[in-house]
């Protein structure tokens, strides 16, 4: 990950890496010790931040008007990937966030992980590779403009794990910023094991259906409500019922409610929904 970052042709860039408090090895003294490189600059915490929170910290200690996120067990397919997005965002001054095709290796296959359901992957299979406006992101590659977050606030640190993505998506939305998808911006993925599961705190599926809850009930106009939990919840109870995970879909059901009695309604407005049913959003599901 860390190579493919240091060999980026950008000239004005800065890489910061979070040690989201592992156990294993000191891993900033790690890093100093094999790149030596000082654009490089490490941080650690002692409580796990999760990834909105982790994403948040670096930020703040960021200098860059713009951020090139990228997950730890990914990497860029070439070393113009810092400088597309770049030049990208200069042509396109409404565009306030970018998603990258990502390429994930997983279990000896390939599969494509992009901002399109499904269905519009299979209706217009030129998707993958056409520039366009979205209506969301995925995490493992994207960028955003600082300017972005200084209007809509930061990734939401209480969802800890699981849609965060999507909770910023509407955010920047409705904030009437833009989406695009780069085909041309590529990232691999190799899953690795989360801070989550190596610590057991909880199991991914739980916060997928808490945190589903959440955006269904701050953003979502009131008659899309019911289908869209009904669908999320029959696929999540689904997963749980084959992996024998149905005490964490329960226990995320029940935390979902509890954070949505907290949790205060910010529904998309008219302009936002238009954009969704015009750019491959999701209403329904």
């Amino acid at each position: 990950c860390l190579q493919s970052v240091l060999t980026q042709d950008y000239p004005d860039l800065e890489i910061l890496v979070l040690d989201d408090a592992s156990t294993r090895y000191h891993l900033c003294d790690r890093l100093s010790a094999i790149f030596k490189d000082p654009r490089l600059h490490c941080f650690r915490v002692e409580t796990p931040l999760g990834v909105a929170g982790g994403r948040n910290f670096l930020m703040q200690k960021a200098s860059g008007d713009i951020f090139c996120v990228i997950d730890d067990d990914a990497c860029f397919a070439d070393t113009q990937a810092v400088a597309r997005y770049v030049e990208v965002f200069v042509q396109y001054p409404d565009v306030g966030i970018l998603a990258a095709k990502i390429i994930d290796h997983r279990d000896g296959r390939k599969q494509l992980l992009l901002p399109f359901s499904k269905y519009w992957r299979k209706k217009q299979p030129q998707l993958e590779d056409q520039f366009s406006r979205v209506s969301y992101f995925l995490g493992g590659g994207h960028a955003v403009r600082r300017v972005v977050i200084e209007r809509c606030g930061p990734y939401s640190d209480e969802l800890l794990f699981g849609e965060e993505e999507l909770d910023l998506s509407y955010r920047a939305i409705n904030a009437g910023f833009t989406l695009m998808y780069i085909p041309d911006v590529v990232v691999h993925h190799y899953p690795q094991p989360s801070l989550l599961n190596q610590s057991r705190l909880r199991d991914e599926l739980y916060y997928h259906v808490r945190n589903r809850f959440f955006i269904a009930c701050k953003y979502l106009p009131a008659r899309y409500l019911p289908a869209y939990l009904t669908i999320w919840l029959v696929r999540y109870g689904w997963q749980a019922f084959r992996s024998d995970q149905f005490g964490d879909f329960l226990s995320g059901i029940g935390s979902g409610l509890r954070l949505i009695r907290r949790t205060h309604r910010e529904p998309l407005s008219g302009q936002a929904i238009s954009y969704l049913k015009a750019n491959y959003g999701r209403l329904w599901y």
